[in-house]
């Protein structure tokens, strides 16, 4: 038999009696049908399996170039250097650290890519601009966040992420025995914290074998809320109803010119660490999150303060949480005109600002 024929005869046996192997990135696109019993039991490098999925992870990400990343708690910078590759010589990663031992470390790893800025962040901010990055990324850092202080982080984030941008998160599924130790969070546990925050989680994903979860979160304002049913006339209340789901017809000048002659109160729904980064002058405040959970006190004084004649047209960041104020404004009897401009525009319209 030749030489060509029995290396035929070998590579057909590979073929054969070699399972063919899923591609690493093949995550959301495998069914979730358990035909092997083996299947989630936990594989991997000991600290961080997950690194095994890079390549489906950097999938997830998406990044474009000229993208801005902050990679809270980069560590060894092991995220960073895959992901600048994306990102290109017009984007940016922050290597984000909390300790300038390890911010040194990376400028030296970094010292000839210009696209990543080691940057030393707060225990509870990242420190950066408004609307300066398209997507937050934290590798098992999340949990390291103080208990109590972790909604109050992903508002923060609301501010610093762009209105279309993202957080990714990756921990550890602790608390129901798939992990050991305290180093993780309960996948409940943050969403609850998400939510609370003003975040929606759009994918939600256990990495088969590494007992981790990539979590990925967007803004809540991107989801404007449903339209009020119609019911039929005289069929109750709220046959009567106006819609609540369309922004104010009346132009920019209409609003200053009424707010000047005292016809109209300005009203800023953001949350109160947004507020304190800076608002519109003669603005209230009057937190989206507290309206909805209906707030006794801010309800009291929501009453004193205005008047039911008045107009009330009130703003947040991108003009999406003024939507779901609406809902619960008009219904409390006000003449409540959401405008679709966040407060950025509200400010280079001419709108003087106030810190």
């Amino acid at each position: 038999m030749s030489r060509a024929c029995r290396l035929v005869i070998v590579l057909t046996l590979i073929t054969v009696f070699v399972p063919s192997m899923p591609p690493a990135h093949a995550e959301s696109g495998e069914s979730t049908r358990i035909s092997n019993p083996a299947r989630h039991h936990r594989t991997g490098e000991q600290r961080y399996p997950y690194r095994d999925k890079s390549e489906y992870i950097l999938k997830e990400l998406d990044l474009q170039p000229g993208n801005v990343v902050v990679d809270i708690g980069a560590g060894d910078g092991w995220w960073v250097e895959r992901m600048v590759k994306f990102v290109g010589d017009s984007g940016v990663i922050y290597a984000a650290e909390v300790e300038k031992k390890i911010v040194d470390e990376l400028k030296e790893k970094f010292a000839d890519t210009p696209q990543v800025k080691p940057s030393l962040c707060e225990t509870d901010s990242t420190t950066l601009p408004e609307n300066s990055c398209d997507l937050a990324f934290f590798s098992q850092t999340y949990h390291h966040l103080g208990e109590g202080t972790r909604v109050d982080y992903l508002k923060e984030l609301l501010t610093v992420i762009k209105p279309t941008g993202r957080v990714v998160i990756i921990e550890k599924y602790t608390e129901i025995g798939l992990g050991e130790g305290t180093h993780g969070t309960r996948l409940s546990r943050l969403v609850r914290q998400a939510e609370e925050a003003g975040w929606v989680p759009v994918r939600l994903e256990l990495m088969t074998g590494t007992y981790h979860y990539i979590a990925i979160l967007a803004p809540k304002d991107l989801f404007p809320p449903e339209p009020p049913k119609k019911n039929k006339p005289g069929k109750g209340r709220q046959a009567q109803r106006p819609e609540t789901n369309r922004y104010t017809m009346d132009s920019l000048e209409t609003v200053q010119r009424r707010l000047a002659n005292n016809k109209a109160v300005l009203v800023d729904v953001r949350e109160k660490s947004e507020w304190d980064r800076g608002h519109l002058k003669d603005a209230m405040l009057v937190p989206l999150g507290k309206l909805q959970s209906g707030d006794k006190e801010l309800i009291e004084q929501l009453t004193k303060a205005i008047d039911n004649n008045k107009i009330l047209y009130y703003y947040c960041r991108s003009g999406r949480r003024t939507l779901i104020a609406a809902l619960i404004l008009k219904e409390m009897g006000y003449d409540a005109r959401p405008l679709s401009e966040g407060y950025a525009d509200l400010l280079k319209a001419g709108f003087e600002g106030n810190k």
